[in-house]
């Protein structure tokens, strides 16, 4: 079985649509299926439209209000999954849902699979300066952890259940939220040090106008990574 992640955040106006693009996506993949929507506190009518969407017997609506946390009440909402692949995608569908079967197929062969904007064959739309930021960040994750991964934050991943659980677990709960969009990176650099293989993707992305993300709010957990070396050093011990 699989079971898909949508984490929303105020998407009352595309929750609908895309959910239901990925409900029919998922039809042509398997008929063994399920979609969890996990709302992170949202303020707007995207709980009703969860709520509403919750009576196809395929999706589920999950919410939570002490948010928003980013991925932090996403990787609690795992545990939930039915599924032995869970899959998470950005809401906005920022990824072509054409790579959903190749991400779903190669978690087998692979413990992970993650959609990467920087493979050969992947196609990317996005302004200037978004790619250099990005260019920029990933360049310093692998630089200063020795990562192998080329794209550590496209939100577009799958695992094997029992991974991604160990993860979490391993990673735990970040009650300061400090974390924030690391969380992605944090994740991938702890399963490498447990030996996981991982296979990078390449997707068709664009960049979404209702993105979350927020430079001078990110900046707040600069702290925190210069001090995951060391808690990943902890981690592993355990």
């Amino acid at each position: 079985m699989i079971s898909v992640f949508l984490p929303v955040y105020n998407e009352e106006k595309i929750l609908e649509n895309n959910a239901n693009k990925v409900y029919n996506n998922l039809k042509n993949i398997t008929r063994d299926f399920e979609i969890l929507i996990v709302d992170d506190s949202s303020t707007d009518k995207t709980s009703d439209i969860g709520k509403r969407l919750s009576k196809n017997i395929k999706i589920k609506y999950l919410r939570y209000n002490n948010g928003p946390s980013r991925r932090e009440n996403l990787a609690v909402s795992f545990g939930k999954a039915k599924g032995d692949i869970i899959v998470f995608m950005d809401t906005d569908l920022a990824v072509d849902l054409e790579a959903l079967p190749k991400i779903i197929s190669n978690v087998g062969k692979y413990d992970i699979a993650i959609g990467s904007r920087y493979v050969k064959g992947a196609r990317v739309k996005r302004t200037y300066f978004r790619l250099l930021l990005s260019k920029f960040y990933n360049y310093f994750v692998r630089a200063y952890f020795r990562s192998r991964i080329r794209d550590h934050q496209c939100g577009f991943k799958a695992f094997k259940k029992k991974v991604i659980l160990k993860l979490v677990k391993k990673m735990s709960y970040d009650k300061t939220f400090r974390r924030g969009w690391f969380w992605d990176a944090e994740m991938l650099m702890l399963a490498q040090r447990l030996g996981y293989k991982i296979r990078e993707i390449p997707v068709k992305w664009k960049y979404g106008e209702k993105s979350t993300f927020n430079l001078k709010r990110e900046l707040r957990m600069l702290f925190y990574i210069l001090h995951v070396k060391k808690r990943l050093r902890i981690e592993l011990r355990k």
